[in-house]
């Protein structure tokens, strides 16, 4: 994926999916989720963020990812938002760590789940996880389903 069009056609692709199995993906994820984090299933909405108001952590996130993995017959790179969005941009993505202007609209594009106002300027590599919501790993579980799809 060398330019943003590239993600541009992943996200279609995705929200291609979502059109029809945005629900069913949802609730089973939302309900791992909150298995995984030990919290009420309610307290898990779209919009939620993981590691900021429930409290997730990284094994939090390795657990998840598992049980999307075996749940729905996928593999789920690690960081693989991050390493889509920084195909094609080699250095260009960020400069001792924070993200680049075009690495932060590839950020848009491929987590659309996540206000603007927090994909900004100065937001750094790391911090990244903390945007993290049930809706990305929904969005996560549908690329990796519809590259199958796809596939066949």
């Amino acid at each position: 994926m060398s330019d943003s069009s590239e993600i541009r056609r992943l996200r279609d692709q995705i929200d291609g999916l979502l059109a029809t199995r945005h629900n069913e993906l949802f609730e089973r994820i939302r309900v791992m989720v909150a298995e995984v984090l030990a919290v009420d299933a309610s307290k898990v909405t779209a919009a939620t963020p993981l590691i900021g108001e429930l409290g997730a952590e990284s094994i939090d996130f390795l657990d998840l990812v598992f049980r999307l993995e075996t749940e729905y017959s996928v593999k789920i790179p690690r960081d693989g938002l991050l390493a889509t969005a920084r195909e094609g941009l080699g250095a260009a993505f960020d400069d001792k760590g924070v993200l680049s202007s075009e690495a932060l609209e590839r950020l848009r594009l491929l987590m659309p789940e996540v206000p603007a106002d927090c994909i900004v300027p100065g937001l750094r590599t790391h911090q990244v996880p903390g945007l993290f919501t049930a809706e990305t790993f929904v969005r996560l579980v549908a690329w990796r389903l519809s590259e199958q799809a796809t596939a066949v």
